[in-house]
């Protein structure tokens, strides 16, 4: 079998890549180099950085990413020449053959959680599989090729791809209007992680969290419509949660907490910032007990787990600036962020974030002024251009500056510089983003080094 994957540098695709090549000839292609598909060379993928209808011939299947459509020149000359169009749940219908899967869905979180669902459960001397969003560090690469019957899945809901999965555990971190080209309304969103709980296996479990109003009535819908088919397991803090997370506390070299579980206590100890991340890890370790593994096991395990990469992610520092990227793309997460940083140093964060998509950004306008508003100063650089979206032409991130009383810049450039004039000794600087937005932390740090005294 010969799989051909158009896009194939995205998070995704490339992690679709990785699990398919151990069985098949897998090809792909998209437009430049990519980190995350440069990193399939090594196992035999053939990667191009353009497209050309001459790539596809031969193969069996053709794999789209949502980001292309039909005018894709790949795309429309595997149509042309008859070849099978899959797009991404297609491919995962077919990875999750015969697997046992943990599917991590939520509009913030999923990356982190599922890295940590996967390390959860190999604490139970399993080799699950994984496809994860970001890399991975302890992996260095965004998915795993395992050699048991488990598999851990970052379930994006865009496009409704998670509706091709019938998992064994369902973990939902959050339930927050998101994706506007796909969900009109509130309604439409809300609806679709139902659809995506209510696949859940015959006596498998739904694991979400009772300290988000989305989740909480989720879980509450979908515990009305299982009707014990499947359990439905709530944690969090609040005092409804079925597995409690209690004395959590921030400290300088991470977060700890309590979580009763099954009437037992697990002392939680990550080495990573923010409250939310104590959610993700008490959701990780309730999947990986449903499967067998001892929570104690499970929390041992990510004590020394890392975040994966562009979650809150130190780039470096120099002349006492610390400057940290993280994928944050949304106002909820903004502010997570945030806090973060805010609860591990003494100075101030100084955040720069470049919007993705004008029409996540139109519909949540209001919400991202009031997230910005928790930095001590922002910047806002000019609204990310993708294969998914076109430029912003309603100059809604100036409008975004204006309104958060932040600074305004065109590109990626401007920023490192308008950064390197407004941090001082003590501050992070925070840059936040879905798009290219990193580049700005990386050169900013060199700034800093080439205004510091060797």
């Amino acid at each position: 079998m010969k799989f051909h994957v158009v896009g194939i540098g995205g998070a995704g695709m490339s992690a679709v890549a990785r699990l398919l090549a151990a069985s098949a000839q897998v090809s792909g292609s998209d437009s430049g180099r990519w980190p995350m598909a440069e990193a399939l060379r090594p196992l035999g993928v053939t990667v191009h950085d353009r497209f050309d209808p001459q790539h596809v011939i031969g193969a069996d299947i053709v794999i789209r990413s949502s980001a292309y459509g039909d005018e894709n020149a790949e795309v429309a000359a595997a149509q042309a020449a008859g070849i099978p169009l899959w797009r991404r749940h297609d491919a995962w219908r077919y990875i999750a053959q015969g697997r046992l899967v943990v599917g991590v869905a939520g509009t913030h979180g999923k990356t982190t959680t599922a890295a940590m669902a996967w390390a959860a459960v190999r604490a139970g001397g399993r080799d699950p599989s994984l496809i994860c969003g970001g890399e991975v560090r302890e992996l260095g690469a965004n998915a795993h090729v395992g050699s048991g019957p488990e598999l851990v899945i970052e379930a994006d809901e865009y496009d409704r791809t998670f509706h091709a999965l019938t998992p064994a555990v369902a973990i939902v971190t959050n339930v927050e209007h998101d994706h506007i080209d796909h969900f009109p309304t509130r309604e439409d969103y809300a609806e679709a992680f139902l659809e995506f709980v209510l696949r859940t296996l015959p006596g498998g479990a739904v694991v979400a969290c009772a300290d988000d109003a989305g989740a909480e009535d989720l879980a509450r819908r979908a515990t009305e419509r299982l009707r014990g088919r499947a359990d439905v397991v709530t944690y969090g803090t609040s005092p409804l949660a079925e597995v409690l997370l209690s004395g959590v506390r921030e400290e300088a070299d991470g977060t700890r907490a309590s979580l009763r579980i099954d009437g037992h206590t697990t002392e939680l100890a990550l080495g990573v910032p923010g409250v939310h991340n104590l959610r993700n890890a008490a959701a990780a370790i309730v999947a990986a007990h449903r499967l067998g593994v001892r929570p104690d096991d499970a929390a041992r395990a990510l004590r020394t787990l890392g975040l994966p990469g562009r979650r809150l992610e130190t780039l470096g520092e120099a002349d006492g600036i610390r400057v940290v990227d993280d994928y944050a793309h949304h106002p909820t997460e903004i502010r997570a962020s945030i806090a973060a940083m805010r609860a591990r140093g003494r100075g101030r964060v100084i955040v720069c974030f470049q919007p993705h998509t004008a029409s996540r950004l139109r519909a949540f306008f209001e919400e991202f002024v009031a997230a910005l508003g928790e930095a001590d100063a922002a910047i806002v650089a000019e609204t990310f251009s993708s294969a998914r979206e076109r430029a912003d032409r309603e100059g809604l991130a100036r409008s975004l500056a204006q309104r958060a009383g932040a600074t305004y810049v065109a590109d990626i450039d401007a920023a490192a510089r308008e950064l390197a004039d407004r941090t001082a000794p003590g501050d992070v600087a925070l840059i936040l983003g879905a798009g290219d937005v990193r580049e700005a932390g990386v050169r900013l740090l060199e700034l800093l080094r080439s205004r510091t005294p060797a």
